[in-house]
């Protein structure tokens, strides 16, 4: 039963378009992005598993050395800025703060809020510590209190005592697994100081119980397609069987919409890898469900002033990200703003101008210099506003976010015998939204 799967990249820096095929590779560029305000835009992962859940690491069937190992490669091989942990209380609660991060020589402690893993090619990703339970508070500065089992109970909560105590600890409150909730919880949770949900989550789409009950989906209709990447019988790229299933979580998505109607909410793609589903060894000698595969296939953009905690973290909070689905191509000159805002806005004026930026593949983006089809559509409170980019003057009130799609041509020969069932349109890249007039 297919529960877990994902992918990744690293080599030189360029955020030009490649002028030359690129071949697929494990090793992830580091983003070179930056904005045209001179802002760095860096990979986050929002929603991530060390060995210290309880449910990690084969359920800790496999030794927790060798899975931390793997999990701190995967960061290297992925390229990942940021990396926002979010373990389980049932250990993590009780583990001292220091201990969550989990530092091996070499590492740096960064304003006693995070650490520094210094990779071998010299990629630098950075480890904030957080809580998965109902809620998920991410990078807290501390524990909510210095009592393991009170740490627990808190953790555990959903009420206004959890939220005060994890907001007073630092931590930016998100809810995973929004599928799973309803309208009239999350308006709850928004008025006790929710700030994000997740708009993606890898698990849900995988699980056929989340996929049947919370996304209204076939369980398995992903099999067919997923099967051959997974028995060895295609020819593909390994890490693209992300294809197989990958399609917009529209229960998700609209629950954004319906949120950020009442007020500013953050929207993320939450990872949730453990490697603890799929241990199988695909063609490319690697687990089905690796960390590096897991975090390979999409990340939050931070647009960042800096490269410390307190700059992913402020980026988060004013929402200056979006998502990105990487498997499908690393994109290039992606630009949203709306008057003097750029990236999101809260109840800016009404007759000012959005303009939206075409993206391109990045020259480090896998390709075989096939053109993407590239679509890009602007959505007012969910529903289609205006087609392509360029610039529009809003003179309604409503929330505007974007929504770039890509028919991926230029991985048709990574996808070899996969490719006629696989190239068709997929969305790549979700902004945060404009609330404009209210």
């Amino acid at each position: 039963m297919l529960v877990f799967l994902v992918a990744c990249s690293s080599v030189p820096t360029d955020s030009t378009e490649p002028a030359s095929p690129v071949p697929w590779s494990h090793q992830r560029a580091p983003l070179a992005e930056t904005t045209r305000d001179g802002q760095a835009v860096r990979r986050a992962i929002v929603h991530l598993h060390s060995p210290l859940s309880h449910d990690a690491c084969d359920d800790h069937e496999m030794e927790d050395a060798p899975c931390l190992a793997d999990l701190r490669a995967g960061l290297c091989d992925a390229a990942i800025d940021y990396a926002f942990f979010t373990d389980h209380p049932a250990e993590a609660a009780t583990t001292p703060f220091d201990g969550l991060f989990q530092a091996q020589e070499g590492d740096e402690r960064v304003d006693g809020v995070a650490s520094r893993i210094t990779c071998e090619s010299g990629h630098q990703p950075l480890w904030l510590a957080g809580i998965e339970d109902e809620l998920m508070p991410v990078g807290l500065d501390r524990h909510v209190t210095e009592d393991g089992a009170e740490n627990d109970r808190i953790y555990n909560g959903t009420e206004a005592e959890t939220f005060d105590a994890e907001i007073a600890a630092g931590g930016l409150v998100l809810q995973a697994h929004t599928e799973g909730q309803d309208d009239e919880t999350l308006a709850v949770r928004q008025g006790l100081g929710l700030s994000g949900v997740e708009l993606f989550n890898l698990h849900a789409m995988v699980d056929p119980n989340k996929r049947e009950e919370d996304l209204g989906l076939e369980a398995f209709a992903y099999l067919e397609a997923a099967g051959p990447f997974i028995s060895g019988a295609s020819l593909a790229e390994p890490d693209l069987v992300f294809l197989a299933f990958y399609e917009e979580q529209t229960v998700s998505v609209g629950r954004w919409d319906t949120l950020n109607l009442a007020a500013p909410t953050l929207g993320t793609a939450g990872t949730d890898a453990h490697e603890n589903a799929l241990p199988m060894l695909m063609t490319d000698g690697e687990r089905v469900d690796s960390f590096r595969r897991m975090m390979s296939w999409f990340a939050n953009y931070l647009v960042v002033d800096g490269d410390g905690p307190a700059a992913a973290e402020a980026a988060l909070r004013a929402r200056r990200s979006y998502v990105v689905f990487d498997a499908l191509g690393v994109p290039t000159g992606f630009d949203v703003r709306y008057g003097g805002s750029a990236w999101s806005a809260d109840a800016a004026a009404v007759g000012d101008v959005l303009s939206v930026a075409c993206p391109t593949l990045a020259a480090t983006s896998p390709t075989d210099l096939a053109e993407p089809d590239i679509e890009v559509q602007v959505l007012k409170d969910g529903a289609p506003w205006q087609t392509g980019c360029g610039e529009w003057t809003v003179a309604d009130a409503g929330v505007y976010r974007v929504r770039v799609d890509i028919v991926p041509n230029h991985l048709r020969t990574a996808l070899d015998d996969q490719a006629e069932s696989l190239v068709h349109r997929y969305p790549w890249i979700y902004s945060q939204a404009f609330r404009v007039g209210g």
